[in-house]
């Protein structure tokens, strides 16, 4: 929890920051006791109605004894620069430095790409000398709403990193060191690999939606016995009303009859009324509000090959992350399906649902 409310103070310091306040540089974690000092210039005084000098802490006893301002998840100044950090978004480009120390030899790049990206009916030959260049990787970051019901909501962040050429991920631990290794302003100073922006937005769009209906299917499940209960009690009491309706017609004069089929049916049409509210009360929903959209160029290396079946020759490009060790997943090049095994065809290289 400590760490949860040292971030919750930091990230409004460093808002305040952004728009012109001084503080002690504490972020939630130190200054005058646990509480950090802010001096706020006058528009951001008036906007905010505060004083010029005030104290902030996520602790409540130094709130208490201090008279430091508590801010706690759920006050209206987080909530307020939340908001305003999500209406103005993060977007920009940047790279990482070049590694500094020797890439991997053709001859290890060769026995590495066979080993990780076999061919059926093929072997993977290098076909040139590897070529340094920076790789577009887009960081797109959501905010995601969910709704298990009416009354029960929650948000997470969610972030998505593919190779801002195929659309293809990257993968959450690439990206979790790529956001942790000091970045550069600006794009590459060598050859940078062409992206193509709206395919990766759709692309990363559609990994974290999926990504969000797989939760929103967990989540749902704690639903499901609230729905149940209810659908329950409200089907106990339109079969007790219609019951009662029903001995009432029984014991009736002929002449109201038609009074007790009428208000029967009137209770069969609430009910299914009633039960259809429960049911949209229930329905789970999601919603992602996209927030962050960067460019990283990251250093690789782009490796030519060939794909050899007997005397035929496929040219292909491979793509070695420094950073990972690894070569990037690769799309058919024949129909275009991410990360299917590739094949070499008597024809043609595909994979295997093409060439079928």
């Amino acid at each position: 929890m400590r760490a949860v409310a040292d971030r919750t103070v930091g990230f409004w310091l460093r808002w305040a920051e952004g728009h012109g306040a001084l503080t002690d540089g504490a972020g939630g974690k130190g200054g005058t006791g646990d509480a950090s000092m802010v001096v706020l210039p006058p528009p951001l005084q008036a906007d905010l109605d505060l004083p010029e000098a005030l104290s902030v802490t996520a602790d409540p006893e130094v709130a208490r004894e201090d008279g430091a301002l508590l801010l706690i998840p759920g006050h209206p100044l987080l909530d307020r620069a939340a908001g305003q950090v999500l209406d103005d978004g993060d977007a920009g480009i940047a790279h990482l430095a070049w590694p500094a120390s020797l890439p991997p030899s053709a001859a290890c790049l060769e026995a590495k790409a066979r080993d990780q990206l076999g061919v059926d009916h093929g072997r993977i030959d290098v076909a040139g000398e590897p070529l340094p260049a920076y790789l577009p990787v887009l960081r797109l970051g959501v905010l995601v709403s969910f709704a298990v019901s009416l009354e029960e909501r929650f948000q997470e962040r969610q972030e998505a990193w593919v190779d801002a050429r195929t659309g293809l991920s990257v993968g959450d631990a690439a990206g979790a060191r790529f956001a942790s290794t000091p970045w550069v302003p600006g794009p590459g100073p060598a050859r940078r690999l062409g992206p193509d922006l709206e395919a990766a937005v759709r692309a990363a769009h559609a990994l974290l939606d999926a990504r969000a209906r797989r939760r929103m299917e967990v989540v749902a499940r704690h639903g499901a016995s609230a729905r149940e209960a209810e659908l329950a009690r409200a089907e106990a009491y339109y079969a007790a009303t219609l019951d009662s309706v029903t001995r009432r017609k029984a014991a009736a004069a002929p002449e109201r009859q038609a009074l007790y089929e009428e208000q029967a049916r009137a209770t069969e049409v609430e009910r299914d009324r009633r039960v259809a509210e429960i049911h949209e009360k229930f329905r789970p929903r999601h919603e992602l509000r996209p927030f962050r959209a960067h460019i990283l160029e990251v250093p690789a290396l782009v490796l030519p090959v060939a794909v050899r079946r007997g005397e035929r020759r496929y040219p292909f490009e491979l793509t070695w992350l420094p950073a990972t060790r690894r070569f990037l997943a690769v799309s058919c090049p024949a129909c275009g399906d991410p990360g299917a095994p590739l094949v070499a065809g008597r024809r043609q290289l595909g994979c295997r649902a093409c060439l079928a």
